[in-house]
């Protein structure tokens, strides 16, 4: 039996699910911003949104990063680059402290299951997609698998954050989720032929709300 499908399946449940420790529940990605200048107000805008990222900006990079990190999670000296590369890819300070402190509260909740963690989490400042692309590796989790599980909870999280601060009730939520389902599954695909060299982003007016929220008077979110 691969070991996805059987124990290798649970613990990846585990590592995307809500309650993994990440802290995520903290951060919006700048949505917050987004939100309060009138950008997302309802279910159409915020799968728009989340579409863009996934198609153009931060969330497509962010899966050529997992990728990269689950094909290099037995090599660390790659993997150190690659995290390097990924937080010089970061557009603002806050996307940078983002991926970094999830990343790095990803790897010390992992250690549970994969006791080297910790050393690499005190090797090498670990931003989020690297963190979980060597973890779902070494784990025994399937590329597809895992670029799935990340995508996932990346638009899981986003789509939370929304839910709070449109605010946007559970159920349409969940719709918003199961829209998202085909476009994710696309962009699964489109990254299994993508590289480094394909790392960039469209999406001006997302990075132009990570920005602002750092000035943002009232908050929710760290980010």
């Amino acid at each position: 039996m691969n070991r996805v499908e059987g124990t290798g399946f649970l613990q990846l449940l585990s590592w995307v699910s809500p309650a993994f420790p990440t802290g995520n529940y903290a951060y919006s990605h700048g949505l917050e911003w987004a939100v309060e200048q009138g950008s997302l107000h309802d279910m159409q805008s915020l799968c728009l949104w989340l579409t863009v990222l996934l198609e153009h900006g931060s969330l497509k990079n962010d899966l050529i990063f997992l990728k990269e990190a689950w094909g290099h999670a037995a090599d660390e000296t790659a993997l150190m680059e690659l995290a390097a590369h990924v937080l010089a890819c970061a557009s603002s300070r806050e996307r940078y402290e983002e991926t970094l402190w999830q990343g790095e509260a990803f790897l010390r909740a992992a250690t549970v299951w994969q006791p080297d963690c910790e050393r690499l989490r005190r090797m090498m400042a670990c931003p989020l997609p690297v963190a979980q692309g060597l973890v779902f590796s070494r784990g025994g989790v399937g590329r597809g698998e895992a670029l799935q599980a990340g995508a996932y909870g990346a638009v899981a999280a986003l789509v939370a954050a929304v839910v709070k601060l449109v605010p946007l009730g559970q159920t349409d939520g969940l719709r918003v989720l199961h829209h998202m389902e085909p476009v994710i599954q696309k962009a699964v695909l489109e990254t299994a032929d993508r590289t480094l060299e394909d790392v960039g982003s469209a999406c001006f007016a997302a990075d132009l709300a990570a920005i602002h929220h750092e000035t943002q008077r009232t908050r929710l979110f760290r980010t």
